[in-house]
């Protein structure tokens, strides 16, 4: 399970619980075709459930329990009619379980490599390029233009959208809008003040209220490379040319850069870690698990049909790719 979502299901517990921290395990709190459901009854339920399932569950209690308790019956029903020893039921259970135990041979090889702070700070150092981050002050001039999405992620859609609407708001053309910031840095570098040019000429409301003041950006920020690049490429005190994107140009001041702190990184140099582990574990055992074919003519032959296979045990005959770590 990914931090995150770790985060949001302790979020969810603590609420459930909230709602009768006190509760009698042995409450009843709701009945499900006759019979009576219990406080301890409904946690055993929501210790399985995940981030997206507690989030449905709080919105519609009732619906789950009612989906929940049906899908424990039916199984239960299965489980009588000893349906595990049932073609083709039996084969798709054994698929079933070896890809879970797969998975979770993966995930147990991921969580429990141990990584030191000696490793953390190797790799922190090793990497520090990586981890660069900028602290700027920031003069933005838009123009009338077209838009185009720098992704197709959530968080490039929405910049998208807002740099959309602020380009539809101005009336500015792009040459008028590249002759205001040419000016405007040679007024910066003949030494005018850069929170009062701010105030007269960016249209940012975010980093105007805050006079210039830009959160960092960070090498893997998912701003334009051109912007970053522009950017990194200056020192401390230097104010860049305008930087054109397409709905604006920024100037942009140097206040410093430098790595982030590597507390800050701790976490995500841990997964680097171990999935740089992961990747040379699994290339080591494919190198053990290569196949030798010693009849050609029985491959060639048609596959016999297997009755009930489990069609996502190897999707297209691919070779199992490794399963994402869990946090």
């Amino acid at each position: 399970m990914h931090l995150k979502q770790a985060l949001l299901f302790a979020l969810l517990s603590v609420s459930l619980s909230a709602q009768d921290p006190a509760a009698d395990p042995q409450k009843v709190v709701a009945t499900v075709a006759g019979k009576d459901i219990t406080v301890a009854d409904v946690q055993k339920m929501t210790s399985m459930f995940s981030p997206q399932d507690m989030q449905q569950f709080q919105q519609n209690p009732q619906f789950i329990l009612s989906q929940y308790f049906l899908f424990v019956h039916l199984a239960e029903e299965g489980e009588k009619l000893k349906l595990f020893d049932k073609s083709p039921y039996k084969e798709q259970f054994e698929g079933m379980k070896l890809q879970f135990l797969r998975n979770a041979r993966l995930n147990e090889e991921n969580n429990s490599y141990p990584v030191s702070s000696e490793m953390i700070d190797a790799y922190y150092k090793q990497h520090s390029a990586q981890y660069e981050q900028a602290k700027i002050k920031a003069i933005y001039i838009p123009f009338a233009g077209q838009v185009v999405p720098t992704g197709t992620d959530r968080a490039a859609l929405e910049a998208a959208a807002k740099q959309a609407l602020q380009a539809g708001q101005s009336k500015r053309s792009e040459a008028d809008a590249r002759t205001l910031a040419a000016d405007i840095v040679k007024q910066l570098r003949g030494g005018a003040d850069f929170g009062t040019l701010v105030q007269q000429h960016s249209e940012d409301p975010t980093s105007k209220a805050l006079g210039g003041d830009f959160p960092p950006i960070k090498a893997a920020s998912d701003y334009p490379a051109d912007l970053k690049n522009a950017v990194f490429a200056l020192k401390a005190g230097e104010v860049s040319e305008p930087i054109h994107q397409p709905t604006a140009f920024w100037i942009v001041r140097l206040e410093e850069k430098g790595p982030q702190p590597v507390d800050e990184l701790r976490e995500n140099i841990i997964l680097a870690i171990r999935n740089e582990h992961m990747n040379q574990w699994m290339k080591d055992i494919n190198a053990s698990y290569q196949a030798v074919i010693k009849d050609q003519s029985f491959f060639k032959a048609p596959a016999p049909a297997v009755p009930g296979a489990f069609p996502g045990l190897l999707p297209n005959g691919a070779a199992p790719a490794v399963a994402p770590p869990q946090r």
